[in-house]
């Protein structure tokens, strides 16, 4: 069955989830289900016999695969919204915290005025980006932005991790290529398959590091939701699910998804001693100081990784612990910086800027940097940040592992993927579902004291 058709008959299906469940349950049903069953999309021709088919970019940006599961999904979500609970759409009002991703949709358009040459065309990657960005947003602002909606969401991914254990178990074990039996072999279906023990599933996801992204931060879901459900048939439920996801996550064996898992919990763990917002603060300077020296060239990595006995040191122990891909990214970076910072600001326009030097950046960031430039760059990292920041900003002193907080398990999955991103192309979408529901409550202090006095003035 050729993708279009699948895609199509998706939809349909889509419809009758919502005939059957609740709307903003049917609708996570489908955006999740949309991920885990569809193909990723149609792959450039020639992509599955290579032997590395680096020119695959990945879905989180426009590129020659306009058609894929990242805007289906999504779309398939809203249409039944359209259909069975149009007055939800209907209610939502524009906040604050809708502008960065706004820009970011709009910013291709925008930049075709800027930009001689743009490709794809402008209309298009905004329309793209519109789908695949703006639609999951939307879906997290309609429906889970309410405390019970976060719940539902939250929910949802600890079951979605599950659903991996079937594919987890043909796959990890016995090295099963299911993508290949149900559509057409992937294209990355042999890019870091042998692991440690065993095998690496694929599944049905763009590559084997977004699986290992995937069941890891649906496996931080699990384990938050296993804490703070009270004692009683749910809570033993959901420590079910909590333990089947993390055993997924390590059979996996992918060491940077396991590293945000680790990483998310232990920023759960702090906020009980140390104020989220003082974390947040410190990382994300961090973060920002770091990458303006990484792009910058002031300190030269890749001369130090080579002519240094320190940096083949380092080097040389990344590779004896089966690490070499981490350090490969790096040294994929350090060459084509140059060309990624030729138009710093507003970006090239092409999605295959770094086609010239036949290899391409592996991190959405320095992908984004070349294509959209610092704009597209701060649109983008804003969408999932600038929310997740708000909300830890405000959050109180205090345990995160409490029903209360779970605001700052929805920061800490989006800002993780926002981590991640600088490594990997390969994003976990559901984030956007995250921030989107964050950013409905999110009002300025100084907005909300206007509302107190009107409404004072209201009932004087």
């Amino acid at each position: 069955m050729g993708t279009d058709i699948v895609y199509l008959v998706f939809v349909l299906a889509a419809l009758g989830v919502f005939r059957w469940r609740p709307p903003a349950e049917a609708a996570l049903i489908v955006f999740l289900a949309g991920w885990l069953v569809l193909p990723v999309g149609h792959f450039p021709p020639g992509s599955a016999d290579a032997e590395f088919p680096y020119w695959i970019t990945g879905l989180a940006v426009p590129s020659d695969m306009l058609l894929t599961k990242a805007w289906v999904a999504p779309l398939a979500a809203v249409l039944g919204l359209l259909v069975f609970d149009r007055a939800a759409l209907q209610r939502l009002r524009p906040v604050w915290m809708d502008a960065p991703v706004l820009l970011w949709c709009a910013w291709p358009l925008l930049q075709s005025a800027l930009v001689a040459d743009v490709r794809p065309n402008g209309a298009l990657a905004s329309l793209y980006l519109a789908g695949s960005w703006g639609l999951p947003w939307l879906l997290g602002r309609v429906c889970f932005a309410s405390d019970d909606g976060r719940l539902l969401f939250v929910k949802g991914l600890a079951l979605a991790g599950a659903a991996c254990l079937p594919l987890s178990l043909l796959e990890g074990v016995f090295g099963l290529q299911l993508y290949g039996l149900v559509y057409e072999p992937h294209p990355f279906r042999a890019d870091g398959l042998l692991r440690y023990i065993g095998y690496r599933p694929l599944g049905f996801f763009e590559n084997g590091n977004q699986f290992g992204l995937w069941i890891s931060l649906c496996a931080l879901a699990a384990v938050w939701l296993a804490v703070v459900t009270p004692a009683g048939y749910d809570a033993q439920r959901w420590r079910v699910v909590a333990v089947v996801d993390v055993l997924i996550a390590l059979a996996a064996q992918s060491v940077g998804g396991l590293l945000l898992l680790v990483g998310g919990a232990a920023f759960l763990f702090a906020c009980r001693w140390l104020r989220p917002r003082l974390m947040l603060a410190v990382v994300v300077g961090s973060l920002v100081l770091s990458g303006l020296v990484y792009v910058s060239g002031v300190v030269p990595i890749a001369r130090i990784g080579k002519e240094t006995a320190l940096g083949r040191h380092v080097i040389d122990a990344f590779r004896s612990v089966g690490r070499g891909s981490f350090t490969w990214r790096i040294g994929q970076d350090q060459k084509l910086l140059p060309d990624a910072m030729a138009h710093p600001v507003v970006g090239t326009g092409v999605w295959d800027w770094w086609r010239a030097k036949e290899i391409r950046p592996w991190g959405l960031s320095l992908l984004v940097l070349g294509q959209f430039g610092a704009i597209g760059l701060g649109a983008a990292l804003g969408a999932l940040l600038a929310p997740a920041f708000a909300a830890a900003w405000r959050a109180p002193p205090g345990s995160a592992w409490q029903l209360p907080a779970l605001p700052l398990l929805l920061a800490a999955l989006a800002g993780l993927t926002v981590l991640d991103a600088l490594m990997n192309s390969f994003v976990f979408f559901p984030a956007l579902l995250a921030a989107g529901a964050l950013a409905t409550h999110v009002v300025p202090r100084r907005v909300r004291g206007e509302i107190t006095r009107i409404r004072r003035r209201s009932a004087a």
